[in-house]
């Protein structure tokens, strides 16, 4: 449960083993750009409002305006197609190469974003596992790196782990509940108890905007009803394969990643699945043309 402050970015030897004993490391101020960070702040409500910079709508889009109750957690899938600077984040390769470290892969690809909007009262979302969602793909590893946006803690829906919860012989399924469930810790209660465990630990992510959160895909994750009458809570997950990945041949490749499954090839075009980070130095040529803004010329 180690939480540090780390501006150099030199993972050390107990922050790797904190991540493979709880399943998840919190690193404050993981991103120095506090400019970025504050832009991509006062997009956010431009963006579910359906102002695209670059003209590409995201994969997902959850709280449209007149369309979506006001108290859900609004979520938007693969924004960094449609935000110069939603990109300038997602596509960084320091965070790629805290992923690809910490999984002790040679390099790392996108395989999603989301952005996670929790306004004041904003209900909750489900615990659950990532790589349950992202099983169409060899080799079948999951790594997310959660940025905060704003503040986050306890008061304001913070995410939680179940410590330890990736060395679990139990996954969830994709028909668990997801938003706003009833008891958003049913499906981790559950697997709690066919492991033997009858009260698991939870552990909130307390951090500053522009820290983050490391998870494994395998660790249950989940957060409750914002309960702060003033502040809402905002994040970006970037979830990560190795850099090698291909689409699995005989599985159907799901709702998003289907559509990007080039006939008869196991590819990942990395027009939709950018190489942010390899250890030898590349990075898919595409990144380039997404984290620079016309506007700004």
């Amino acid at each position: 449960m180690e939480q540090t402050q780390d501006h150099s970015f030199c993972l050390s030897k107990s922050q790797k083993d904190s991540f493979e004993n709880d399943g998840f490391l919190i690193i404050d101020d993981i991103i120095a750009d506090k400019q970025l960070i504050q832009t991509i702040r006062e997009r956010i409500k431009p963006l579910f409002a359906g102002d695209f910079t670059t003209g590409i709508f995201p994969d997902e889009w959850y709280g449209r305006p007149g369309l979506s109750k006001e108290d859900i957690t609004k979520e938007m899938v693969n924004a960094w197609k449609s935000d110069h600077n939603i990109a300038r984040l997602v596509l960084s390769e320091k965070l790629g190469k805290l992923a690809a470290d910490l999984m002790g892969w040679t390099g790392a690809r996108i395989a999603q974003d989301d952005i996670f909007w929790k306004p004041v009262s904003g209900k909750p979302i489900g615990f659950h596992q990532d790589q349950p969602y992202m099983s169409f793909f060899n080799p079948s590893q999951v790594v997310t790196v959660w940025i905060a946006i704003t503040d986050v803690s306890k008061e304001n829906g913070t995410l939680e782990y179940a410590l330890g919860s990736h060395k679990w012989t139990h996954d969830s399924t994709l028909k668990d509940q997801f938003h706003a469930p009833t008891d958003y810790m049913y499906t981790l209660v559950n697997a709690a108890h066919k492991q033997g465990i009858e009260s698991p630990v939870i552990v909130p992510v307390e951090t500053k905007s522009g820290g983050c959160s490391v998870h494994h895909g395998k660790t249950y994750h989940g957060s409750a009803t914002n309960p702060s009458e003033s502040r809402e809570r905002i994040s970006i997950a970037i979830h990560y394969l190795p850099s090698e990945c291909e689409f699995l041949s005989d599985k159907p490749a799901g709702y998003i990643y289907g559509r990007y499954k080039i006939h008869n090839s196991t590819t990942m075009d990395e027009t939709f699945f950018p190489i942010t980070y390899t250890q030898s130095g590349y990075r898919s040529p595409c990144i380039n043309d997404f984290i620079k803004d016309p506007l700004s010329k």
